[in-house]
């Protein structure tokens, strides 16, 4: 069984929880997390700008540089762009702070049916 990287406080009431492909989803009503093995991801809903699918933009393989290293995605229909003015890192080491940040995921029609009508409350 994977170890995900966790992040150590919830704010909010717990509404929904999935682990699919070996990635964790949490969301609350203050906050969505997504937990991996090596890093996880922790956003305060009120810092999310936007949720685009990714069949709204160019569908396929997004591509990027990391370093000297291009990282390729690729997406299906269910994976969106998560826009935030500010988001958390959690790794092994700890936990880093970054500003505006766009994050990648893979969320399930229940979750981000969920996550929409939190983020519209």
């Amino acid at each position: 069984m994977k170890q995900f990287v966790n992040v150590k406080t919830m704010d909010g009431e717990l509404k929904r929880t999935e682990i699919r492909r070996g990635v964790g989803y949490r969301l609350t009503t203050k906050e969505m997390i997504l937990l991996r093995e090596e890093v996880s991801y922790h956003i305060y809903l009120e810092d999310i700008l936007g949720v685009i699918s990714r069949e709204e933009e160019a569908p396929g393989i997004y591509q990027e540089q990391v370093g000297d290293t291009t990282v390729a995605h690729h997406f299906g229909s269910s994976s969106y762009k998560i826009v935030a003015t500010k988001l958390r890192m959690y790794n092994r080491s700890g936990v880093v702070e970054r500003g505006a940040s766009t994050l990648f995921a893979q969320l399930s029609p229940g979750f981000t049916k969920q996550l929409l009508e939190l983020l519209q409350a």
